[in-house]
């Protein structure tokens, strides 16, 4: 079985992840900690949103367009959830290789809050850079950049986690995967 969250910064992908690799007993891989660790091990930088989108994209276009998929099933090629999946490709390989994909979303208001909580570095700022990073992350014409937007167009189901916790998972037990 493999699963993947997608959707915008804070909308609870880690949380619904963690919830099914539990419920299905499958490895869940956040796509963003692929990341971190390049960074890390490459001494390429901080670790804040802004450098891994920038090096994330680098990835791509030096890997491929679905490098993080293809690192993330290296170890775990079956029964997996992938969490933070950005570009098309990503998705596609996915999709090719039998998973689906569960688009989540919740209003940006919530979304800002939940950052605040969330406590990573770079999600301590104001609601107007929250949301002017947002627009940038949504749709870029770069196939390897950040394309939150296209990238849950495409995918096999849609969750709107705009309640508790225990609303996103009755939500989440609903799909037949």
């Amino acid at each position: 079985m493999k699963i993947a969250f997608v959707g915008p910064a804070a909308v609870g992908k880690d949380v619904a992840s963690d919830y099914i690799a539990k419920k299905f007993n499958l490895t869940h891989i956040p796509t963003g900690d692929i990341v971190r660790e390049y960074v890390k091990k490459n001494n390429l930088g901080t670790l804040d949103r802004a450098n891994v989108r920038i090096i994330a994209k680098k990835m791509r276009d030096e890997q491929g367009g679905d490098i993080l998929v293809k690192i993330a099933l290296e170890n775990h090629p079956d029964n997996v959830v992938l969490s933070g999946l950005r570009a098309v490709d990503e998705i596609y390989t996915l999709k090719k290789l039998g998973g689906k994909v569960v688009a989540l979303n919740a209003p940006m208001d919530k979304r800002f809050e939940w950052a605040k909580i969330r406590g990573r570095i770079g999600d301590h700022i104001s609601f107007e850079d929250f949301k002017a990073i947002e627009n940038k992350e949504y749709s870029d014409k770069d196939k390897n950049s950040q394309n939150v937007a296209p990238v849950m167009a495409l995918a096999d189901y849609e969750v709107m986690n705009d309640g508790n916790l225990d609303s996103l998972f009755k939500k989440l037990d609903a799909i037949n995967f």
